[in-house]
């Protein structure tokens, strides 16, 4: 049996973790929330009192935290998986981090000998739960094909990108599209609110139209049209809306450092600061709607 330590079993890495636990493999689990750690025990999991104590015999380690610095320290700080895990053994990061971040970190495993792949997700909590997630791999051939059985465990569709630190590049690729894609749906949705129409209908003919998009299918911001849906669910977090802040920056400094004009995705992250400063930050991204809501007449638009 294929032993794994898994550090960061929060929103996300709890249902991944436990689908691991489902699939047969033995998996040890920390989290700098106790709770989280108490619910991974509830799910099957050994739990562990630390992160080296997580990586102490693990064949297999992977990480899921919430950014760049969390992994860094996470895996090169004091107690850190590089130094706790034996040589040779495979970690995977499945954190949505800077690439230059995910590089810095394989070459910090590589001089200890730890083998390091990154594989960031999408699908939110309910892929997470149903094991149907999309995982973007870089790293690799290698790793690829001895972390595959794992992550098949969590995911429909594992993708090998290409080296390391370009599954972080396909997933800040997919998340800037994502919050885009939430944030103008919102506008749409409110604007045909705003004319009186059956949203339901609108959604109808979208649906069948060329502005359809996966977001609004599966995670339509409108509460009550999609039931799996977090709008649907009083935005319980499916993927907080400081995350997508997060991710949408991390795109947009990534085309600035490549002198990439944009002009779209930074409007985006503006709409995700303003949420977040109101309230939303730990709501799902896409209670961006209900921010987006009509200013009182005499305010100005």
């Amino acid at each position: 049996m294929t032993r794994i330590g898994f550090i960061g079993v929060g929103t996300m890495g709890l249902p991944m973790a436990t689908n691991l636990v489902k699939k047969g493999f033995a998996v040890t689990a920390y989290d700098l929330n106790p709770e989280a750690v108490k619910a991974a025990a509830a799910a099957g999991m050994t739990a562990a009192a630390s992160a080296a104590e997580a990586v102490a015999g693990a064949d297999l380690v992977i990480t899921m935290l919430p950014s760049s610095p969390h992994v860094e320290v996470a895996y090169t700080g004091d107690g850190g998986v590089i130094n706790a895990a034996r040589k040779g053994t495979l970690c995977v990061d499945m954190s949505t981090i800077d690439p230059a971040a995910s590089r810095r970190v394989a070459s910090a495993a590589g001089e200890r000998g730890i083998r390091f792949i990154d594989a960031p997700v999408s699908g939110g909590t309910p892929r997470a739960t149903d094991g149907t997630l999309a995982i973007m791999v870089g790293g690799s051939a290698e790793d690829f094909k001895a972390a595959l059985p794992a992550l098949q465990a969590m995911g429909a569709n594992v993708i090998h990108v290409g080296p390391v630190g370009s599954g972080e590049v396909a997933k800040l690729c997919n998340n800037l599209i994502a919050g885009v894609a939430a944030v103008a749906v919102s506008e749409a949705f409110r604007i045909a609110e705003g004319f009186g129409v059956d949203l339901k209908v609108v959604t109808e003919v979208i649906s069948k139209s060329s502005g359809n998009t996966w977001l609004m299918e599966q995670m339509h911001p409108v509460p009550g049209i999609v039931a799996r849906a977090a709008s649907t669910n009083g935005y319980a977090p499916g993927f907080m809306t400081d995350l997508m802040c997060k991710d949408v920056g991390l795109a947009v400094d990534a085309a600035r450092n490549l002198r990439i004009p944009l002009f779209v995705a930074p409007a985006a992250q503006q709409v995700y600061r303003l949420a977040s400063s109101h309230g939303l930050g730990r709501k799902d991204f896409t209670s961006v709607y209900s921010f987006l809501k009509p200013s009182a007449g005499t305010a100005p638009v």
